[in-house]
């Protein structure tokens, strides 16, 4: 058992842990390591949204303000069945707006973030190399247009994606250990 998989059997509180960034930033696979080595839930953001936003989103165009309420309503409605039956989360979830993650973040007592950063044109590059995802590389500049500034109502951890997933990881495990120890 690792030492952040019994850190979080301790606790008394279910965690909720945000991993954030735009499309091609890895979101999805730190966030899936970091809850198969917790024992947490790993839940794809994604994976709510409907058919019909996927479609708009392949073909480059953007959702509007109201495509996405509904999403951040589903989110936030899995979050809270998860917290009500007192397990642990990492969420892989582009957290672009504020008043999103406001949401998101409320559906749990303990909660956390990891911000993925990286430049504009390795994101690009991954983006490119990424076949089989639904969010063409034409939508980066807009989803890079629409995110805004992080406060501090949640402790956050930004991590350089230029790293190797087991760095990040590692950053990851350390960060939401010392999240025990507040």
């Amino acid at each position: 058992m690792s030492s952040l998989e019994s850190s979080t059997e301790h606790w008394q509180q279910p965690l909720l842990v945000v991993v954030m960034g735009v499309s091609g930033t890895g979101k999805s696979t730190l966030a899936s390591e970091i809850a198969s080595l917790s024992g947490a839930i790993f839940l794809d953001a994604d994976s709510l949204h409907t058919e019909d936003a996927r479609l708009q989103m392949s073909q480059g165009i953007p959702l509007t303000e109201a495509q996405r309420s509904p999403w951040i309503k589903r989110i936030y409605g899995q979050l809270c069945q998860y917290q009500s039956q007192n397990k642990s989360c990492v969420l892989a979830y582009s957290g672009l707006k504020q008043q999103h993650r406001k949401v998101i973040f409320s559906a749990y007592i303990k909660r956390a973030g990891i911000v993925l950063n990286a430049e504009q044109s390795l994101i690009a590059e991954r983006l490119a190399k990424r076949a089989e995802h639904f969010m063409p590389p034409q939508l980066l500049s807009s989803q890079i247009a629409e995110i805004e500034p992080f406060d501090d109502e949640v402790s956050l951890l930004n991590l350089d994606v230029t790293n190797s997933v087991q760095a990040l990881l590692l950053q990851a495990v350390h960060f939401i250990e010392l999240l025990d120890t507040e």
